[in-house]
Parts: C-alpha cells; sequence; structure tokens
C-alpha cells in the first residue's frame, strides 16, 4: 500500500450530500489508507462537520473542515472549494438555506420533466434516497435505476438529467465572486476546484482565475484524480506563478463515482500549512 503518512486529501464527500459513504465511514477508510488529514467538502452544506471532528479526534486524524459550492460565471460551472469557515455565520447559515431551497426547486422541475415523459418519480422517492441534507441528481439517478428506467448512470445523464438531457433543468447556481467574498467575511480559505473542468480552453480559465483572485480566491486545485501527470504539473505551475495556496484531493464521492478513492489525489503537509496552521488555532 502507498504511503499516506503524510499525506491530506482535501477533496471528498459524503451522505450528506451525493456521497454514498457516511462521515464514518469515509474517515473509517481514510485511516486504513493511513492519511495524516482530510476534509469534508459536501455540495452546499456542512452538516457532516460536527460529527466529523468529533471521529476524526477517536481515530487521530487531522480534519479539515470544507465545503464546496457550486457556482456559474460566464455560462461556465465553477465550483469554490472552502475551508475552516466559521460555522455560526449568520450569512453563511443564510446562504446554506438559500441554496438547499433553490436545489428542492430545481428537483421538482426536473421530475415534472421525467413525469411527463412518463417515468413517474416523486420528491419523497429522491428525499428518502437521500439521506442527508442536500438532494442532487445523483439521487434522482440512482432512484431513475432503481425502477428499472436507465441501465447505468452514464445513460441517466446523458439522456436525461445531464445538461443536453431531455430533463434537465438549469440550477440557480451561486456567483463564485459572491462566494470567495462569503468565504473571506467567514474567515475561511477559498480555492478553485478542479480548474480543468471549468471548460476546455486553458487561456479562458486562466482569464476566470484572475478574475476569482481579484476578488480574494486563495487557492487552486493542483491535484486532482482525473488529472493527467502534465495537468498537474500544469497546476501546480500555475499556482506558484500566481502565488496561491496549493490544494487537491480526490473528488471521493463512493459508489456514485467508481474508480475514485479516497487518497486518489492528496498533497503533502507543507503544501497546506497555512490552512493547517488556521485550523490549530481555531482548535
Amino acid at each position: 500500500m502507498k504511503d499516506f503518512s503524510e499525506r491530506y486529501d482535501l477533496h471528498t464527500h459524503t451522505t450528506y450530500s451525493d456521497g454514498t459513504f457516511t462521515v464514518r465511514e469515509l474517515l473509517n477508510r481514510a485511516k486504513y489508507l493511513g492519511l495524516k488529514g482530510i476534509a469534508i467538502t459536501d455540495h452546499d452544506t456542512m452538516e457532516g462537520i460536527p460529527e466529523g471532528k468529533k471521529i476524526s479526534k477517536e481515530l487521530d486524524l487531522d480534519f479539515i473542515p470544507g465545503i464546496e459550492f457550486s457556482c456559474s460565471y460566464e455560462g461556465y460551472e465553477i465550483h469554490i472549494l472552502g475551508y475552516f469557515l466559521n460555522e455560526k455565520s449568520e450569512k453563511l447559515t443564510s446562504k446554506l438555506i438559500e441554496l438547499k431551497k433553490a436545489r428542492k426547486e430545481r428537483n421538482e422541475k426536473i421530475i415534472k420533466k421525467l413525469n411527463n415523459l412518463g417515468l413517474k418519480i416523486t420528491v419523497e422517492e429522491i428525499e428518502k434516497e437521500a439521506t442527508g441534507a442536500i438532494v442532487s441528481r445523483a439521487h434522482i439517478c440512482n432512484v431513475m435505476m432503481n425502477k428499472g428506467f436507465v441501465y447505468s448512470k452514464g445513460e441517466a445523464f446523458k439522456q436525461y438529467l445531464g445538461r443536453n438531457g431531455v430533463a434537465y433543468v438549469e440550477k440557480g447556481s451561486s456567483n463564485p465572486l459572491e462566494i470567495i467574498k462569503l468565504i473571506k467575511e467567514c474567515n475561511g480559505i477559498s480555492a478553485l476546484a478542479h480548474p480543468s473542468l471549468v471548460c476546455n480552453s486553458r487561456e479562458k480559465t486562466e482569464k476566470i482565475l484572475d478574475i476569482l483572485i481579484e476578488a480574494g480566491l486563495d487557492g487552486l486545485e493542483v491535484e486532482y484524480s482525473s488529472y493527467t501527470p502534465k495537468e498537474t504539473k500544469y497546476y501546480r505551475q500555475l499556482a506558484t506563478k500566481k502565488n496561491l495556496l496549493k490544494v487537491g484531493g480526490s473528488d471521493f464521492h463512493g459508489g456514485n463515482r467508481t474508480g475514485v478513492d479516497i487518497a486518489k489525489a492528496s498533497i503533502g503537509k507543507e503544501e497546506i500549512g497555512i490552512i493547517l496552521e488556521k485550523g490549530y488555532k481555531e482548535e
């Protein structure tokens, strides 16, 4: 087994959003693999963080409380990771309630489209599928598979739920500039997640990155499960060039993203010193 004793996976998801591992299952897996530390970065929710803090102490794991905000900018889907946010912030609480409501409204519209296509699914069924606070397209997909409407996740997203699918509904996403400002106001650290997925043009991605930096972005995800070695080198150099913190992780979703295990991408302790120092001070 690879030595992860000084490694940190700063991008994982649990059943509180669209992952299939509970917080305990995720942290147990991280401990088994020998990781030094791990972050939980569920989509648009921090409900798993108190549990994560408690269990990580039991397991002697460094724990980095986090979140992943789904945003859009000029038609591009952009995800912003936040670490060590003040969870007691009223502005943060209000924002998370707003995002949960927006997801609920989107899901209802998707279900209506599916029903009109003869695929009978109810809100109650997808809420039962989702054990956490966030109900996503992944949960709708699972219900569709359970009912035999589709045979695979790929089919569900290609034909129905993906951007070109017949039941697709645009998500009322956050503005990343506002999210970066919110993270700052919550004394947190922000990073652009998986920049390779923003768009096919590195030139355009870098222009967007510069705009995010101007808004106060702190870091860039330089290690990611789908990066090639050339991509990893490029993003590491880009982070150095832009004077950004280097963060990274697997984007683990359990059974909802096959072939990606915890620690498939990770970074060393020295690369996240500022983040860890902030966390230790908080404790």
